[in-house]
């Protein structure tokens, strides 16, 4: 977040607002200088002038604050604005970035960007205004006596310096809020994922007790920052009471000298609090912008959207090689595979009891995991190796992937040009009679909260998915577990005629279906029948 994205977010918008805070500096300043002639006339005991000065006073102190509450109003949408197209761009980002956590994602986007808001975006505002009415009172200071424009200036580098003595502690302090905070998104995840085996098990002393360290630590750091951003506080605070009295004092022995009126005494004390209020905000912006320095710079790199090329598979992907592989945990548990070697077009069953591999080695093949030692490569038909976009291989994980919408977007994944070839893949997937259920057929709704569809229908739609994008190298984790050996029956009768390249992994194929592939590979603790 900067000031200079802020205003190219709405050019027109921005500069509106800037007018209206200068309106407001200058009816501000207005209104305090005033009180000089009404008190100056009122001494020399002409009453007219006097109330026709606190009457102008008084218009242009509401004239201040109708436009400082317009503008803090067409900030705010400013502000609101920015963050969004912050948080598009970040998004963008994860997109591209296929190494975040779901944890991480939520406190960039939510925690983080509310920090952002709340210590830069809304100081920032009092620190335009503030620095046109400084500029205004400067002007004035200068015409009532050089000497307390002098006083001001050094007054005023002392204040503006103060702030660098907490300048670390706060940074550090709301770095680690930041810190516990995606730690306790992470507990969240993690535990409430599993909600259903907790309830089933009665664990809830244990989930309770993980909750409550996640949010004591989360509970110690905002306190932590809130004790150095309060002391920091402090410490500007008193500088800046202190000189608003040694400027008032000085004030005071120059009229006693004769050399400002009475008025200009009372004046120069009213704006000597002005001066130090803003040098105040200041001092606070300053701590607050410093406070989210890390989170600032963490968001700027988020911020740079890294979209790689809408490029498709390697369309001359013919073989796939696997030697010397070797995937090791940071548990310690080491998996080592067989030589594999798969050419296009093969369809291969890969089996074997839990634990042996099967879905280490499918993550390993699209780059989600770094093998300890061994090498995937692809070739094309030449024989020459080849760099594939993974993610354009087709996979089919256990945990089947839906999205709020229609079982129609989510079989052609928001694409409309596929619509006319919907209907098609359906019905190659067992998923026609299924539809029948629903009213709305196609264009029902997939609701995540209720969950209305069985996990039979959620693995259709995306046999369904895979399909209607043509993938022609598919991965198949447990693909079926959840359908009905008939109908798995139906759809792998379609699916193996054609020439896509298929591994399929699953447990509890009978004969007549393992019959059906090309060849079984059977991983068994490191080993494997062919």
């Amino acid at each position: 977040m900067s000031l200079k994205e802020l205003f190219k977010s709405n050019k027109s918008r921005f500069s509106l607002i800037i007018l209206l805070l200068l309106f407001v500096a200058f009816f501000n300043t207005a209104a305090s200088y005033l009180f000089k002639p009404a008190t100056d006339y009122l001494a020399k005991g002409n009453l007219s002038i006097t109330v026709l000065s606190f009457i102008f006073m008084i218009l242009m102190g509401i004239l201040s604050v109708a436009l400082e509450s317009i503008a803090q109003t067409i900030y705010s949408r400013q502000v609101q604005e920015y963050v969004g197209s912050l948080r598009r761009k970040i998004v963008a980002h994860f997109y591209a970035d296929k190494s975040e956590s779901v944890s991480d994602m939520q406190n960039d986007l939510s925690n983080n960007l509310d920090m952002l808001t709340d210590n830069y975006a809304m100081p920032l505002q009092t620190i335009i205004e503030n620095s046109f009415t400084l500029f205004l009172i400067i002007g004035v200071l200068i015409q009532l006596n050089w000497s307390l424009l002098v006083l001001t200036v050094i007054f005023a580098l002392i204040n503006i310096l103060t702030p660098k003595i907490m300048e670390k502690a706060t940074d550090e302090a709301n770095k680690q809020v930041s810190l516990k905070n995606n730690q306790l998104l992470k507990t969240i995840d993690h535990w409430m994922s599993g909600m259903k085996e907790l309830r089933r098990y009665n664990s809830f002393l244990a989930l309770s007790k993980a909750m409550n360290i996640a949010d004591h630590e989360f509970e110690k750091s905002n306190v932590k920052s809130a004790e150095a951003t309060s002391f920091s506080l402090f410490i500007s605070d008193f500088t800046n009471i202190a000189s608003q009295i040694l400027l008032d004092l000085w004030a005071g022995f120059l009229f006693f000298q004769g050399r400002i009126s009475i008025g200009a005494a009372l004046v120069a004390g009213t704006f000597a609090s002005q001066i130090f209020n803003a040098l105040l905000v200041y001092e606070n912006a300053i701590i607050q912008f410093k406070s989210i320095k890390s989170i600032n710079e963490q968001v700027k790199k988020l911020e740079k959207i890294t979209l790689k090329s809408n490029k498709q598979l390697n369309p001359d992907l013919a073989e796939l090689t696997i030697t010397h592989l070797i995937v090791k945990y940071n548990h310690g548990e080491k998996i080592v595979y067989p030589e594999i070697k798969i050419k296009r077009g093969e369809k291969v069953l890969l089996t074997g009891n839990s634990g042996t591999g099967k879905s280490t080695l499918f993550k390993a093949i699209l780059g989600q995991i770094e093998p300890k030692e061994g090498q995937i490569i692809f070739k094309d038909s030449q024989g020459v190796q080849i760099t594939p976009d993974l993610s354009k291989l087709g996979y089919i994980a256990q945990d089947s992937i839906l999205f709020p919408g229609t079982i129609r977007d989510n079989i052609t994944m928001f694409n409309s040009k596929l619509d006319k070839e919907v209907k098609q893949v359906v019905e190659q997937v067992q998923l026609h009679k299924d539809l029948s259920k629903f009213p709305a057929g196609l264009s029902t709704c997939i609701d995540l909260d209720s969950d209305n569809l069985s996990g039979g229908q959620k693995q259709k739609v995306i046999l369904a998915r895979t399909q209607i994008h043509h993938s022609q190298f598919i991965l198949m984790d447990e693909a079926t577990s959840a359908i009905d050996s008939d109908t798995t029956r139906k759809i792998l009768t379609k699916l193996l005629k054609t020439n896509i390249t298929l591994i399929l992994i699953a447990h509890n194929f009978d004969q007549q279906l393992r019959g059906m592939f090309d060849r079984e590979i059977h991983l068994t603790g490191g080993y494997h029948d062919n």
